[in-house]
């Protein structure tokens, strides 16, 4: 991760920093916390009082999550991209396949398609999936939603990709 990327606290970070509604641990309440205002990654760790690569991974995982953004470099080595720009690395450990979504797809419609496969696929653990979804919009937010949803089904569930793939083709045609 580029020590320059800039993250931001999303509405979902928000909620937990005001109300402790995911009760998240302590590390990542303090990520959380110190993106009051965005910030970048070289700031969170020169402010934590934890060892930089606890704090690496804990904001991996809050981006993953959904409680923070990044712009510029993030977790699996690729660009942060808009959704013009039509094609970005879909995350996770293997560096997954290349996928678009284009800018003026019909966003009820692709949350209802995006949802539908969440809870198909990860069935009781879809919630966060899910409400990260309900939380998006516009088009570039749901992309930054759907890298993390190819991700975890790369990584939990590689038989459903192609499935995945499939309903990415959908929420296209929606255009």
């Amino acid at each position: 991760m580029n020590l320059s990327a800039g993250l931001h606290i999303t509405p979902k970070g928000v909620d937990e920093v005001k109300n402790r509604v995911y009760k998240l641990s302590i590390r990542k309440r303090s990520v959380l916390i110190l993106l009051e205002k965005p910030q970048t990654v070289e700031y969170v760790i020169q402010k934590s009082v934890f060892h930089k690569d606890e704090i690496l991974e804990e904001i991996n995982s809050l981006i993953r999550d959904g409680f923070l953004t990044a712009s510029g470099d993030v977790p699996g080595g690729a660009p942060a991209a808009k959704p013009s720009e039509a094609q970005a690395a879909a995350g996770g450990a293997s560096g997954g396949g290349n996928f678009q979504l284009s800018d003026d797809i019909i966003l009820s419609e692709a949350k209802f398609l995006l949802v539908d496969f969440c809870v198909d696929t990860f069935g009781t653990q879809s919630q966060s999936y899910v409400d990260e979804i309900g939380e998006c919009k516009n088009a570039k937010n749901l992309y930054l939603s759907l890298r993390n949803i190819y991700a975890a089904t790369e990584k939990q569930y590689p038989n459903r990709v192609a499935a995945l793939l499939g309903v990415i083709k959908e929420i296209n045609e929606t255009a």
